[in-house]
């Protein structure tokens, strides 16, 4: 595998796409750290927080990040990729499945080409504790499929990441049709379900020469060196023309029209049933639904024992880096944005808070809406409606009340999660002080404050790395704690030089059974609120 510098990555990618303005319920409650990460990996698309995955298409599903070569583009790798991943499933014994085990299984002759290790050397960086990479291959297929003019897919996180390759399996366009149905029934897909998945997936992409130089001839194009040979006339665009153009014969796709007969595989498939199913699929919307329900089937199969998290869909009113920090004199400061789904206009939006106690506290603070939002849908012809993200003003309470508790009024409207509201945690806080060092080597000095009515067992730095096999880990490394370096309003306050983690981190603290966290950001995506990104030492 390549080795990229993945926070630079993050940096410097420039991000651009569409975002959805489909009116979703919610789906889960705040706080659910798993599921925020795949809310936001999968709706923050345009402009303000938007996340990295997106920014492969640069504004344009005919991109192809890894040369100037028109011929290809990242639409079809990615789509690709996340069905080779999953070919090699088998429903009898469960193994197999999207599971990004394809990191092991390039050098096998059914996995020929570079799209895969181009896929992985682009998406792997956004993987971290709370999306994997497998989650991140099959989000990068519903991204590029989303974005370049397909069905909404239905996505669910909570895949769980192969420590080894997988006994092969993935169709190879040599194969008879008896051991294509073979191998897709192996999957868990039938006859007719085999002849939709090829001709959704085929709706992107092509044959190249470099991969398969006995499919299709080389290229003189100085556009398209790789020679590649496209499925369909849009082959960066998702649409039924893969159907279209095999019925009415016009079709060049060199799996069904090919030069070599043997490799034909697409013709056999599709004819397999007297045209029957692709016939169907003359119809535009019967091919975008039929899509839209195996693309979703595609990225759920997964190995036996790996549990999926319900659908991901927005919340309307989202809290994010929302964060209890300790001030230095006695008091602690609140701070957060909140995002808006599914709105049409800048409503009024005030925010209210308890105490610790559960006492209502007779402030409220009215939030200012930042102006960075986006006006543009995810599919084709559907509604303009925005994500409008808000900040909090200065909200400093005195650490003796504190804070357990927050929710807002919209419009005068009560928002607050069924009468639930939006918990926070006081016991450990991150304190003002908190700097990174450069003097010898890059260190966090570390300030935080701990409730003094609370025993901590254990207090621990978690921080999101990757392992040898670019598979996203956890990682914690141990705070001893000795005395603290003073007691006020109710808080011991401690101090500690750890080796700064590159990437997402935050503070635990296990004390009489329980956890308490503080917030977990994702570095570069809040630079302007997150500790994750802390000023250097004076």
């Amino acid at each position: 595998m390549l080795s990229v510098d993945w926070n630079k990555l993050l940096r410097c990618v420039t991000v651009a796409t569409l975002i959805s303005g489909l009116p979703l319920a919610n789906a889960y409650t705040w706080p659910n750290p798993r599921m925020e990460e795949l809310d936001s990996q999968l709706y923050d698309r345009l402009d303000y927080n938007a996340r990295g995955l997106p920014a492969g298409m640069e504004s344009t599903c005919a991109a192809f990040i890894f040369g100037a070569t028109p011929g290809r583009a990242n639409v079809a790798d990615w789509v690709r990729t996340a069905y080779h991943d999953m070919a090699t499933h088998n429903k009898a014994d469960g193994t197999g499945g999207l599971d990004a085990s394809i990191r092991f299984e390039e050098s096998r002759s059914e996995n020929a080409g570079d799209g895969f290790s181009n896929t992985l050397l682009f998406i792997a960086g956004f993987a971290n504790r709370y999306f994997s990479l497998s989650d991140d291959i099959a989000m990068a297929a519903v991204t590029a499929i989303e974005m370049c003019g397909g069905p909404k897919i239905a996505f669910r996180g909570g895949r769980v990441d192969a420590t080894e390759a997988n006994a092969p399996g993935v169709p190879e366009p040599q194969q008879t049709l008896d051991e294509h149905i073979a191998s897709f029934d192996r999957q868990g897909f039938t006859q007719e379900e085999m002849i939709g998945l090829v001709a959704c997936g085929h709706s992107f992409g092509g044959v190249q020469n470099v991969a398969f130089p006995t499919i299709v001839p080389p290229s003189d194009d100085p556009n398209n060196t790789s020679g590649n040979q496209h499925f369909d006339s849009t082959f960066t665009q998702f649409d039924n023309k893969i159907a279209t153009e095999y019925l009415d014969d016009t079709t060049q796709n060199p799996l069904v029209v090919g030069h070599n007969v043997t490799t034909r595989s697409d013709l056999r498939i599709f004819s397999s049933d007297n045209n029957s199913t692709m016939s169907k699929f003359a119809d535009a919307s019967v091919f975008k639904s039929t899509c839209a329900d195996l693309f979703a089937r595609m990225i759920d199969t997964v190995p036996n024992g790996v549990t999926l998290t319900e659908e991901v869909q927005p919340l309307d009113v989202k809290p994010t880096a929302m964060q209890l920090s300790w001030v230095g004199d006695g008091s602690i400061s609140f701070k957060g944005e909140v995002r808006l789904w599914n709105q049409t206009s800048s409503p009024d939006v005030k925010l209210f808070w308890k105490a610790r106690d559960g006492t209502k506290s007779s402030n409220s603070v009215a939030l200012t809406h930042n102006a960075s939002h986006t006006t543009n849908p995810l599919f084709p012809g559907s509604p303009s409606l925005e994500s409008l993200w808000y900040d909090l003003p200065a909200i400093t309470v005195n650490a003796t009340e504190s804070l357990s508790n927050f929710w807002f009024e919209i419009n005068g409207n009560v928002e607050d999660q069924d009468g639930a509201g939006y918990a926070m945690q006081d016991v450990v806080m991150i304190a003002n002080g908190t700097c990174l060092s450069a003097a010898a080597s890059l260190e966090l000095v570390l300030k935080f404050a701990l409730r003094a009515d609370v025993q901590p067992s254990r207090v621990y730095l978690k921080f999101d790395d990757f392992d040898n096999t670019d598979a996203p880990v956890l990682k914690t490394v141990d705070i001893p704690l000795s005395s603290p370096t003073g007691t006020l309003a109710g808080y011991d306050l401690w101090s500690a030089t750890v080796d700064f983690p590159l990437r997402g981190w935050n503070l635990a603290v296990d004390a009489d059974g329980k956890t308490y966290e503080t917030t977990y950001i994702v570095p570069g995506t809040f630079s302007a609120l997150s500790y994750n990104n802390p000023p250097s030492c004076p």
